[in-house]
């Protein structure tokens, strides 16, 4: 099993940049707008997979190892996590755990490698689709200016992310994930009038 060293510096919870891109472009009475943003670097641990990992609910711990073998098979069977360090001396070592052993050690040593997470991500955030109506065509002139009518997308597509688990752009504690609800989608309509 890993040994923990203390005092490791594992990143900042601050991205190296953030941006975004706001743009909307027409033809003749229809429109798009779209908002993406996006956020290179940063940190977040994950409470979620540190306590999935420990309890056997998340994918990695029901995965295959190198062998092509589940790793929660007996070791003496193929299975286990593969292993790779080095022994006191300096020398590497492969060994094969078992999953339960392997997993439960980082909550017992508080070793929280594993569950640190990169906020890298690149997010369409905003999406809509609309149509201008002519108001003086359709006989409204006297009572609007104008008028138009759209459907609106919200939160549609996370384009890129290093971690696939969670949406980084939504972890919304300041030390990082906690067992938050998944971010929302939404499509509604919007209906403008100008008077």
């Amino acid at each position: 099993l890993y040994v923990r060293e203390p005092e490791v510096n594992f990143g900042s919870v601050l991205p190296d940049y953030t941006g975004g891109v706001q743009n909307a472009v027409g033809y003749k009475n229809f429109f798009l707008n779209f908002n993406i943003d996006f956020q290179k670097g940063g940190k977040f641990f994950s409470l979620s997979d540190f306590w999935g990992d420990f309890s056997g609910l998340t994918a990695e711990t029901a995965s295959f190892n190198d062998k092509g073998n589940p790793i929660r098979d007996n070791v003496a069977d193929g299975g286990g996590v593969r292993v790779d360090g080095v022994d006191q001396d300096g020398k590497p070592v492969t060994y094969y755990v078992d999953a339960q052993t392997y997993y439960h050690q980082f909550q017992g040593s508080r070793i929280s490698e594993a569950s640190v997470k990169d906020l890298t991500f690149v997010k369409l955030r905003e999406l809509s689709l609309g149509y201008r109506f002519n108001v003086e065509k359709m006989g409204l002139g006297k009572a609007l200016t104008g008028a138009s009518f759209s459907i609106v997308a919200r939160n549609p597509w996370l384009i890129h992310a290093k971690t696939r688990d969670f949406d980084p752009s939504e972890i919304s504690n300041t030390y990082g994930e906690n067992g938050q609800m998944p971010g929302t989608r939404s499509i509604g309509v919007n209906l403008k009038l100008n008077f």
